[in-house]
């Protein structure tokens, strides 16, 4: 009769049996419906418009009038973009791809705007 392996082995604490609970499956990091995670994030996105009308109340004077539906709006969907990745690893992928293009946007439009 072969030896049973480690898994197959009952648990036991100073070498009496113990009865082996099996650990539940990980309940994900948000356990909302989409549409509601959809509305959290337009929350958020229209706190940020609030945050910015009320400390910086000349920023959205000097500034198109969709400026701050298109705040709201980028924050939305930039939430709702991170939410699509769940991998530890695409999620550090993900947010240093974002940071070498916020980089790359910033000093495009720095060249643009320098005088010639």
């Amino acid at each position: 009769m072969s030896k049973p392996t480690l898994q197959e082995r009952p648990p036991t604490l100073g070498g009496t049996e113990v009865a082996r609970i099996d650990q539940p499956e990980p309940k994900p990091a948000i356990d909302a419906d989409r549409e509601l995670i959809k509305e959290i994030a337009m929350d958020i996105g229209k706190a940020v418009v609030h945050h910015i009308e009320t400390m910086y109340p000349a920023m959205f004077e000097a500034v198109a009038g969709t400026a701050k539906l298109s705040v709201r709006n980028c924050v939305h969907n930039e939430i709702m973009a991170a939410l699509e990745v769940n991998d530890a690893d695409a999620i550090r992928e993900r947010l240093e791809r974002r940071k070498k293009h916020r980089r790359e946007i910033k000093a495009a439009c720095k060249r643009i705007r320098e005088p010639r």
